[in-house]
């Protein structure tokens, strides 16, 4: 390593985080120019119910035209730093002296933490700039791609003192001596909670994070002599006995670190057993990390059991994919064109290097079916069980993701929701703020803090009892996973997409074309089939006539829109901000307000040569 870097000397230019921050723009870099292969990225995929993903417009990361090379130390997060921070983050972060940044790492090991590093390949991406703001409060994230510690002589097992500095100590003199040795399954979020300790009356908001631990039951494993696991035969021993390790006070800057370690070995000694109330009258037994505790992480993971039976049914899974398009502000990620991730739970930590073109890793998630009419797709739904890390970062010009705590009515609404139906909402969201841009305003779609919007009162209308489901906080939901009702879901098959006019138009022609290049038979007015003569498919203007009447429901659709007359024609229409289709009412009540949002279902009349007309059934206004 001492060699390759005096050959570098005086060819490589150093950069500073300042500068970086200065500039403001998305960059790459590495000590060399040539650059690592990135993974393949699949093509573009576009769906009517979603926004166009950033993919296929996206530009290459920019990189400097001289080698660079970046130095400074990594180190965890403050002490409650992700709930102060508007970003609400726990990540770990670098510093060359010069300025501080947020950062992720591939290949991450341990022995990095708190170390001088010099960074050989990275790429920055700012969070936002612009011309009246300083670049440098805005700040930037840092994708460290390779890396390469300065001191050589680093151990591949680590082992480091913990320090937790909560009330969870300063009313206990009991001495700490519990350790739990095994394999991390799953880390909760970070939250702050009401800590209440002894027979004081007073009480500290106290921020932290659960960690579940596969323990073996085994006696030499529960002996008072602690036992490393790298000493251990892994074959003689069963790691299925779950404990639940919490990390308080200022431990809980730990949180990217055991992001990080799932599937990976610990021993973690000097603990403290507690029984810590999770919910009204409902405690757990576990164990509390205190100062001076000591956690010892060796270099190689021991085996972990990987379900292979996937259902749909709500299992929790790992998965690792591409992202290919993120919408609803990071609450939808596509990944390789064929699974919708859902990330609605603010609690939880998502890096912001999940960004349009990364491979990320995410595990525990709940794999669910929808069922849907109008389309088939697979859910990963995350919970306070999920951790998501990234494999490989996105070598594209694609934003950071980043998460503002948001105390609406609405958000609300799709947290108390089973996941089937928070994906129906949100879509149903897009599809509002499309049909009726410029119409309504973003505050009558979404609601406020106090005030239902047109996307909640819709939705309440649609959504049965059976998909509401209660909170019961992170430590319940943790502790008491599979009672809480994660994961399970309910058929999903009546809830109906909000088309826009437009989409739904652009449908009927696809339909009717493969009608054409597909179909020997003709169609009357009911739908009843004909015979006709053969069609080809060549172009050709064939006077042949096929019709089809599909009902609206029939395909999963609903119509929302106003009702305007036409000045040209005189005809009824029905409008929104992507179009307008001309409607047959019968009995037009004469109550009618146009000033009104109504639904109707239709019939959709597929006519040759692409044409369509719709005949109105009058449904209730909004």
């Amino acid at each position: 390593m001492k060699s390759n870097q005096r050959m570098m000397e005086g060819s490589v230019k150093s950069l500073t985080i300042a500068e970086l921050l200065r500039e403001c723009r998305p960059r790459t870099g590495a000590s060399s120019l040539i650059s690592s292969p990135c993974p393949k990225i699949p093509p573009p995929h576009f769906s009517p119910s979603l926004t166009t993903p950033t993919l296929s417009s996206s530009k290459i990361l920019k990189s400097l035209n001289h080698p660079t090379l970046l130095t400074g130390i990594l180190f965890l997060p403050p002490h409650g730093d992700g709930h102060d921070s508007p970003l609400n983050c726990n990540c770990f972060r670098f510093s060359d002296g010069s300025d501080t940044v947020c950062c992720d790492i591939l290949r991450f090991n341990p022995s990095m933490i708190n170390k001088k590093v010099q960074i050989l390949g990275w790429n920055f991406i700012p969070f936002n700039c612009n011309a009246n703001a300083n670049a440098n409060a805005n700040g930037g994230f840092l994708e460290i791609i390779r890396w390469a510690l300065l001191d050589s002589t680093s151990a591949s097992s680590v082992t480091f003192s913990i320090h937790s500095g909560s009330c969870v100590d300063q009313y206990y003199t009991i001495k700490p001596r519990y350790f739990v040795c095994g394999l991390v399954e799953s880390v909760s979020p970070v939250s702050v909670v009401p800590c209440r300790a002894g027979s004081t009356a007073d009480i500290e908001n106290l921020r932290g994070f659960l960690v579940n631990i596969l323990a073996c039951g085994c006696k030499l494993c529960n002996s008072k002599y602690n036992i490393r696991l790298d000493m251990r035969n892994s074959n003689d021993h069963s790691y299925n006995k779950p404990e639940i390790v919490y990390f308080c006070g200022s431990a809980s800057s730990w949180h990217p670190v055991f992001s990080r370690l799932i599937k990976r070995n610990v021993s973690i000694s000097g603990l403290k057993k507690r029984l810590v109330f999770v919910g009204k009258k409902v405690s757990r037994l576990m164990y509390v990390v205190v100062d001076n505790s000591l956690m010892y992480i060796p270099k190689l993971p021991l085996p972990l059991r990987v379900t292979d039976d996937v259902r749909g049914e709500g299992e929790l899974v790992s998965y690792t994919g591409t992202v290919t398009g993120i919408y609803m502000r990071g609450m939808i990620v596509e990944l390789d064109n064929q699974l919708l991730l859902l990330l609605t739970d603010q609690q939880l930590s998502v890096p912001h290097s999940v960004r349009v073109g990364a491979m990320v890793s995410v595990k525990n998630v709940h794999v669910v079916n929808p069922n849907f009419s109008w389309t088939k797709m697979l859910i990963l739904g995350s919970c306070v069980k999920t951790s998501i890390s990234v494999e490989c970062f996105s070598s594209l010009e694609t934003g950071c993701y980043t998460v503002t705590c948001c105390e609406s009515l609405l958000a609300k609404f799709i947290d108390s929701l089973a996941f089937v139906a928070r994906l129906w909402v949100l879509l149903v969201i897009i599809c509002l703020r499309r049909k009726f841009s410029g119409i309504l305003s973003e505050k009558e779609i979404l609601g406020s803090t106090n005030r239902k919007g047109l996307a909640q009162t819709y939705a309440t209308s649609y959504l049965p009892p059976s998909v509401f489901q209660i909170r019961h906080g992170m430590f319940m939901e943790f502790v008491n996973h599979d009672r809480c009702a994660c994961g399970r879901e309910r058929s999903s098959a009546l809830l109906k997409l909000v088309a826009p006019i437009a989409n739904l138009i652009n449908s009927c022609e696809a339909m009717w074309k493969k009608m054409i290049c597909h179909q020997d038979t003709d169609f009357d007015i009911m739908g009843t089939q004909k015979e006709n003569n053969s069609i080809s498919c060549d172009g050709r203007p064939y006077v042949l006539s096929i019709r089809k009447a599909i009902h609206s429901e029939d395909i999963g659709v609903s119509l929302l829109g106003i009702l305007k007359v036409s000045q040209s024609s005189g005809r009824m229409l029905l409008v929104d901000a992507t179009g307008s289709i001309d409607v047959i009412i019968p009995d037009l009540p004469s109550s009618l307000n146009i000033n009104n949002i109504y639904e109707v279902s239709c019939n959709i009349n597929l006519l040759s040569f692409g044409a369509s007309h719709f005949l109105i059934i009058w449904g209730p206004a909004l």
